[in-house]
């Protein structure tokens, strides 16, 4: 920004100039009250003031030029005229008058008449800095050559200001396009005074439109240091941190965090610390930096987003007040409506949500997402009306949308209705997109409802093949191979779809397993049990994860931190962690051979836990070699048990994993795995509970600190 350059008079200059020029003391004492009222900033007042002083000394030129100076910072600019007017008469032999003239102009509009005073002034007194830096302002946007050469004129006279006027010259090099010119002022700005930031922000700012980010970023961190509590400097470094140069978020999240500790509402902070919190899965910690922001009251946006958070964290109820509240203050804003509608949906408020959806595409016919969400939840509720008017409104718009041709291809088929019309919509879809799986699958299904049967096969394992991981694709599976007879291969692909259903949906995969049961021979049937727990069971491959121990040992009882770690084909090894991860005791077991460091535990004797110790750290890898699992083979099955080599396994109820191992050879341990979760569709037991006599240990295995990189891509048999 150009500085204008008022002339500064000192009080007793004041005294002495008045006293001179106006013997009368009223003219005098009018002067100085004008003077204070313009230092409180009551200009009116203080403007009369100099004008009564006028009219008692006529002839003073220091109060008119005193009057002038403030008429024109208060927008009386014909007033001052009239006074510029008699000071450039009065003393034209004065550069600082001919300075104030052309201020006068300036500020009328008249450039050139401006230009002519100046250089008058400049003329006059060639050392005028006042003259030169209005002259540089004046050509900065016609001429900034002229101008640069001004403002280093000016330099010359006025070398303390040589940081101020570097700056300017970059200002104008920036104009001209001049980046390299505009550097060089900055840094030559910067190194005549370091602590003007001005120009340091515009040298930063510089580096980022050069994509320079780490200049950028030690331009930005050497200012914090200069501005310790500028919030908006704390942002911009984590912006930097952040964006996609540099993209460190961990150290991002750092100067977010100052920048919140300075002010728990600012909305760049709360933004940035919420997507980083979700980027953590932390959907909790989002919400509540996104909460707090003071952004939130007026960002429609932002509201959609905490909503969010609040749906990932369980907190429906809580995202739908949020946006019912936001939609009353948001009438028209569709997105927060159709959210809304979504919200209702998840809560089961499905007539609700319908019926705010229909009122959207009333309102917003062509606003595909409500229409295609209004015709989805309308086919699941029976609704095949409403449905197929809305996904025939949408293919009317876009003829090639493929989506929309197999969802409704898929509902008339699963409903038996139009079959033929129904195979045209869905191998539309495929044509448009060949590999993906929920099309192919929705083929092989319409194949079935038309008595196609072989093509239903052909189609259903090209569906499995490219999506291995959808409950629903392998119920089709399994109704297809049981229709083809093929019960064995309908048994598996039910089993699968138990496990990969949610809980509360698995009825019915539970009961046609009932019925399979009937169909397949006890020995058949025993070999698919075992396949099946083999299917997905993770034994033999390379694990790690972060676990918390318990272990109760007569009485006490004590909690440590550990690493278990599997490499096959057989080395095991758990590790004891102490404070700051300092390894504290390890067993390994490589090649069937046990190893463990010595430890000493008040009131526990050093054998008995060696003891324990070993035997549990042997089954532990026992079960991540699969040893249960092989010495199932050929052995004895007596649901819900089996037996092979030295050890017994006992499912759950549902026959679905191991609930208790027991280890022929040492009957007085039970091994009872359990809180299973799925991770790359394999089954890992979130809890392994050992029994001894005095003894229990617990282990809990860090599903979200797990190093695991199997990925099971079911098949179906050929």
């Amino acid at each position: 920004m150009i500085k204008r350059i008022i002339h500064a008079v000192l009080v007793f200059s004041c005294f002495v100039t008045v006293s001179a020029a106006a013997a009368d003391k009223e003219a005098y004492l009018h002067f100085m009250t004008g003077m204070v009222q313009e230092r409180k900033g009551n200009y009116d007042s203080a403007l009369q003031e100099y004008r009564r002083t006028m009219l008692l000394d006529p002839q003073s030129v220091f109060v008119y030029k005193q009057a002038l100076n403030l008429a024109l910072h208060i927008g009386k600019v014909d007033e001052a005229a009239q006074w510029a007017e008699f000071v450039v008469q009065s003393d034209s032999a004065t550069a600082d008058n001919w300075v104030l003239y052309g201020n006068v102009k300036w500020a009328k509009g008249d450039l050139e008449g401006a230009r002519a005073a100046y250089e008058k002034g400049l003329e006059l007194d060639p050392s005028s800095y006042e003259a030169l830096y209005q002259l540089a302002s004046l050509w900065s946007s016609k001429n900034p050559d002229k101008a640069i050469d001004y403002l280093e004129k000016y330099m010359e006279v006025r070398s303390e200001d040589a940081a101020e006027v570097y700056y300017q010259i970059a200002v104008l090099k920036n104009a001209k396009g001049d980046a390299a010119g505009v550097r060089e002022n900055l840094k030559k700005s910067k190194e005549a005074d370091s602590y003007y930031v001005q120009p340091r922000y515009m040298l930063a700012n510089l580096y980022e439109m050069t994509s320079d980010s780490a200049a950028a970023l030690s331009e930005y961190l050497e200012l914090i240091a200069i501005e310790p509590k500028n919030i908006e400097l704390f942002d911009r470094v984590g912006e930097l941190y952040a964006g996609p140069m540099l993209n460190n978020l961990e150290e991002a999240e750092k100067y977010f965090l100052k920048a919140w500790d300075l002010d728990k509402k600012d909305p760049t902070a709360c933004f940035w610390l919420s997507v980083i919190n979700e980027q953590k899965r932390d959907f909790g910690a989002a919400a509540a930096y996104l909460e707090n922001s003071g952004g939130l009251k007026d960002d429609a946006g932002l509201v959609l987003r905490l909503a969010y958070y609040y749906t990932q964290s369980g907190r429906y109820e809580r995202a739908i007040s949020l946006l019912e509240l936001a939609l009353k203050k948001w009438p028209d804003n569709m997105e927060i409506a159709y959210f809304l509608a979504l919200g209702y949906d998840d809560t089961g408020k499905t007539d609700k949500s319908r019926a705010m959806l229909k009122a959207i595409v009333t309102r917003e016919p062509d606003n595909a997402e409500a229409r295609m969400q209004y015709a989805v939840i309308s086919e699941r509720e029976n609704d095949m009306a409403t449905a197929e008017e809305n996904f025939r409104y949408l293919l009317s718009k876009n003829q090639k949308n493929a989506n929309v041709m197999n969802y409704l291809g898929y509902s008339l088929a699963d409903r038996g209705l139009k079959l033929d019309e129904a195979e045209l919509l869905i191998m539309g879809a495929i044509s448009l997109e060949p590999e993906n799986g929920a099309y192919l699958d929705s083929l092989a299904w319409v194949r079935f409802k038309r008595g196609n049967i072989a093509g239903a096969q052909e189609g259903i394992k090209k569906a499995v093949k490219a999506v291995s991981d959808d409950a629903v694709i392998w119920s089709h599976a399994a109704e297809i191979y049981a229709a083809a007879g093929n019960n064995n291969i309908a048994w598996l692909a039910w089993r699968n779809s138990w496990l990969l259903e949610k809980p509360a949906k698995r009825a019915k995969a539970s009961a046609n397993l009932k019925e399979l049961r009937k169909k397949i021979p006890p020995a058949e049937l025993a070999n698919l049990e075992l396949a099946y727990l083999r299917n997905f069971s993770p034994a033999g491959m390379d694990f790690a994860s972060f676990a918390k121990v318990e272990a109760k040992l007569r009485g006490k009882t004590v909690k440590f931190d550990a690493i278990l770690h599997f490499s096959p084909p057989s080395d095991f090894s758990l590790t004891v962690m102490g404070p700051l991860m300092v390894p504290l005791w390890k067993a390994r077991v490589s090649a069937g051979v046990m190893d463990m460091d010595a430890i000493s535990i008040k009131d526990i004797d050093s054998g008995t836990f060696s003891y324990w110790a070993s035997l549990i750290a042997g089954e532990m890898s026992g079960w991540f070699a699969g040893d249960y699992l092989a010495g199932a083979k050929g052995g004895t099955w007596r649901e819900p048990c089996f037996t092979g080599g030295d050890r017994e396994v006992c499912l759950d109820p549902g026959l679905s994993w191991p609930e208790e191992i027991t280890n022929k050879s040492e009957s007085k341990l039970k091994f009872r795995p359990g809180n299973y979760f799925m991770k790359n569709l394999y089954l890992f037991p979130g809890t392994l509970d050992f029994k001894l006599p005095f003894v229990s240990v617990k282990i809990t295995l860090d599903k979200n600190q797990m190093n695991f990189t199997g990925a099971n891509t079911l098949r179906l048999p050929e």
